[in-house]
């Protein structure tokens, strides 16, 4: 047997640690002396507080551990207890890796604002009306393929996917998961529309400021803040109640399968 002292000193746990592990009767002593008080360990106990320890690293609380190391409990559930902790940090690690790409994002935005702004060619285009399939949802720039996949699933063209995106975006005064987008292809003939997928004809407009560039559509990029500059700068400004548009075309590119060619629309008005 071995005085609290000394089982801390061979189990390198603290003797306030073991004290407070006894309160919570997550490892009790292996005799307490009832006349001094003193807790004996055995050195079997050294199993168990090991077992404590790895269960700590996992992150179980110390109430999930007193009822695991309880002999009696059933096996299946202690598989049960790990399953749910299995969960949540599987939901925890989802989490942070999209808080990481969302920095990366924020990250990239940043460097390029320090570097010089409008280096693409802009033009002034007359754009004609156009008969558009579009389903429109609240969502964040991750989304958008699946939106498209749910657009191409009702249209029912195995070769649409081949074909332009165009994504409208109407607002994100909320915040950057709960931006108001619209994605649309162009179709060749009226069909019926079949809510949420609306069968729309977008309106002529007489000047709209375009760029090309490249981009990934699940991520921020700053061509259109280059191209806000550029309309700022030759007076020129954004036409009212009329979306910014993006034409999306997919492009072969082997380290990323996401990136594409798109053309930033938006219509202007001289100021």
């Amino acid at each position: 047997m071995f005085k609290i002292s000394e089982f801390s000193k061979i189990s390198q746990v603290s003797v306030k640690t073991l004290r407070y592990y006894d309160q919570l009767s997550v490892l009790k002593p292996a005799y307490t002396d009832k006349f001094t008080g003193y807790r004996y360990y055995s050195a079997d106990q050294m199993f168990q507080l090991h077992r404590i320890l790895a269960f700590k690293e996992l992150g179980f609380s110390l109430d999930q551990i007193r009822q695991m190391m309880d002999e009696h409990i059933p096996l299946e559930q202690i598989r049960g207890m790990f399953r749910i902790k299995q969960s949540e940090i599987q939901a925890n690690l989802d989490k942070e890796q999209s808080r990481l790409s969302q920095i990366n994002d924020r990250l990239s935005i940043i460097e390029n604002e320090g570097r010089e702004l409008v280096s693409h060619d802009v033009v002034l285009k007359e754009i004609e009306s156009q008969l558009v399939m579009s389903y429109r949802q609240k969502a964040s720039l991750r989304q958008i393929p699946s939106l498209f996949k749910k657009l191409d699933e009702h249209l029912g063209n195995p070769g649409v996917s081949s074909l332009s995106q165009m994504v409208l975006w109407h607002d994100c005064d909320e915040s950057d998961d709960n931006i108001d987008i619209e994605v649309a292809r162009l179709v060749q003939h009226r069909m019926p529309s079949q809510p949420p997928f609306i069968l729309r004809q977008l309106p002529e407009v007489a000047m709209m400021a375009t760029l090309i560039h490249h981009c990934r559509t699940t991520s921020p990029c700053t061509a259109s803040m280059e191209l806000a500059l550029w309309i700022e700068r030759n007076g020129y400004v954004m036409k009212e109640n009329e979306p910014r548009r993006e034409i999306c075309i997919p492009h072969l590119h082997l380290d990323d399968p996401e990136a594409y060619v798109a053309e930033v629309q938006i219509a202007v008005e001289r100021a």
